[in-house]
Order: C-alpha cells, then sequence, then structure tokens
C-alpha cells in the first residue's frame, strides 16, 4: 500500500492530485488491517457450519456471515465503523458466471422526484432515506453539541449519532443494490448520461438532495455489475440536449426550466414526459454509439425488441412500493 500510494503521490499523469500520506490517529473512527490469504491458511479459515473465522494469534470468532463462498480467499481487512461496529470483508477469486442474454437495451435518466426513469416508461421513487430520518438525526446531533467535550456521555451519543448514519447509508446500498442487480438481469445494454455529480453538487438548492440520491454509488454499482455478468453499460456524452430533444422527430424545443415536467413537440405534435423522453434519446444515442446504426436500423432494431417479453418488476416487497409503471 506505500509503495503504490508513493507511486500515485509523485505521478504526474494523474487528472486528480493526492494528498501526502498521514499516520492513522488512534482516535480514528475507521480502523481496519488486512490479513494476506496465506497467512489465513486460505479458505481453511471460515468455517461457515459454525459461523467462524480463525484470525492470526485469536481464538476463532463468532459472526453473521452474509454469504458463503466456493472461491479462493486471497485477503481479509479487519474493520471498525463510527457507529462501533466490526466487520471482516473477505476478497475472494472466483469464477462468476454469466447472465443469459435477454436482447433488451434500455436507457435511463437519474432525477430527484423519480430517482431512475426507464426509456420502457417504469420509473423508480426516490426513496430519499436521509430526509426520512433528517428529524431524528437533527435531535441526536442537539443532545451531542450539549455534552461536555471529553466525557463518557459524550461518547455514548456519538455512537448514537453514527447509528443513525450508518442506517441510512445501509438502506440507500440495499435499495442501489436491488435496482442495479434488477437492471443486468433484465437488460443487455444499459445507457446512461455522463453526469459530473461533483459539479452539480454546487448548487446550493440542490446539492442535499443530489447527495441523497447517491447517483454516483448507483452508476458504479450498475458499471461494475455489467462488467461482470457480461453485460454492456455505456455513458453518453453529457452535453446532449436529451430532455428537449423530440425522441420521434429529433427537433428540438427551446430552452425549458426544471419545471416544465410535459411538453408538446411544435413539428410533429407528440406530447412527452421530460423524463422518459430524455431517457427514450439516451438510448437510441447509446444504440448509435456503440452499434453506429443509422435511423432506419435503429427503428429496426427497437422494433424487435417490442416482440420479447416485458420484464418483471422487482419481486421485494419494499421494492414494489417504488415502482410505477406507465
Amino acid at each position: 500500500d506505500f509503495d503504490e500510494t508513493k507511486k500515485q503521490y509523485f505521478n504526474k499523469k494523474r487528472k486528480v492530485k493526492i494528498g501526502k500520506m498521514k499516520f492513522k490517529s488512534k482516535h480514528s473512527n475507521r480502523d481496519s488491517f488486512r490479513i494476506p490469504g496465506q497467512a489465513l491458511g486460505f479458505s481453511a479459515c471460515v468455517d461457515f457450519d459454525l459461523g467462524t473465522i480463525k484470525l492470526p494469534k485469536m481464538s476463532p470468532v463468532k459472526l453473521v456471515i452474509d454469504r458463503r463462498f466456493q472461491g479462493t480467499l486471497k485477503s481479509a481487512t479487519v474493520s471498525r465503523n463510527p457507529a462501533g461496529q466490526y466487520f471482516v470483508s473477505v476478497l475472494v477469486e472466483e469464477e462468476i458466471e454469466l447472465k443469459q442474454n435477454t436482447g433488451r437495451s434500455i436507457g435511463i435518466d437519474l432525477g430527484l422526484t423519480h430517482l431512475a426513469i426507464l426509456s420502457n416508461g417504469i420509473k423508480f421513487e426516490n426513496p430519499r432515506w436521509f430526509r426520512e430520518s433528517q428529524a431524528k438525526l437533527k435531535k441526536a446531533q442537539q443532545h451531542l453539541s450539549r455534552k461536555t467535550k471529553g466525557s463518557k456521555r459524550r461518547k455514548k451519543q456519538r455512537i448514537k449519532v453514527a447509528r443513525i448514519h450508518q442506517k441510512i447509508t445501509n438502506q440507500r446500498s440495499w435499495f442501489h443494490h436491488n435496482l442495479s442487480s434488477w437492471l443486468t438481469d433484465n437488460f443487455d445494454v444499459i445507457c446512461m448520461e455522463d453526469l459530473s455529480v461533483k459539479n452539480m453538487v454546487k448548487n446550493q438548492k440542490l446539492s442535499k438532495s443530489i447527495s441523497d440520491a447517491a447517483w454516483s454509488s448507483l452508476i458504479s454499482m450498475i458499471s461494475y455489475k455489467s462488467d461482470w455478468y457480461g453485460k454492456t453499460f455505456h455513458k453518453i456524452d453529457r452535453w446532449i440536449p436529451t430532455s428537449k430533444t423530440c425522441s420521434c422527430c429529433g427537433s428540438r424545443a427551446e430552452d425549458m426550466n426544471l419545471s416544465v415536467r410535459e411538453w408538446t413537440c411544435k413539428t410533429c405534435g407528440t406530447q412527452h414526459d421530460r423524463d422518459i423522453n430524455a431517457a427514450i434519446n439516451i438510448v437510441n444515442t447509446g444504440l448509435q454509439d456503440l452499434y453506429s446504426l443509422t435511423s432506419d436500423e435503429l427503428a429496426d432494431y427497437r422494433r424487435r425488441e417490442e416482440v420479447r417479453p416485458e420484464v418483471e418488476l422487482p419481486k421485494a416487497s419494499s421494492m414494489k412500493r417504488l415502482v410505477r409503471s406507465l
């Protein structure tokens, strides 16, 4: 780790420079250490039946196993989060089975009212996990601010605040994992916009909502799962005016504010839902980028997709209330 960090620090080709290395503080709330697989005896250190792991110089430790693995254990990282919870993250080398091809492609437009709008008309509601727990978090932080620094009561209250943040993170991560897995199960080609979330967060009116939606996390999950399971993930140019371009005739409307959710094309008279129209333009542009399809070939390609069975909505009970099909 030290050698790699040193290389990256002096690497002149890096777009984003990294800061100088620092020693870990003993008061850090994010402590961790990594053990190589050779020191653990590879996969022999984990007993799935007893639910234990054997770490060097320690007796077997009981743990809740998230899932069984069949590959070769390469390393194990023991970590503690700010809420005082301990985790063992196991790095495993295994063969991932490719998912069956479906012959369908999809375009996704990310938003705030709806987290993800698909080109086939399905909209996923934005859960707004942070907003949901904001009142509870505010009260806990007020109690924390009144505690004396260095006291035991302050330490206990800090953990309470950290647990609220951890719950929000877990809820968001769970939803993103379910959504990204469903997308890679049902579509072969997934197209999205190349958003600059770092710049969008600078908008003071929308920064909290954008951070709560965690678009970058969702995009990252869709990207690596597509790579794992043999699906194609493609980002189109962010400067393409997908929202105000008619997906039927290709004519471009005048500048429209975010408040305009529906509009009618003056050329062909088609009425558009702003987000669904953008998602259709995203998938059409993505297919043209990937396969260099002409307008006629693209229309034929999309017509062949229409004869395939419709996708099944997510089966998880908590996901069903967040899905609306138009």
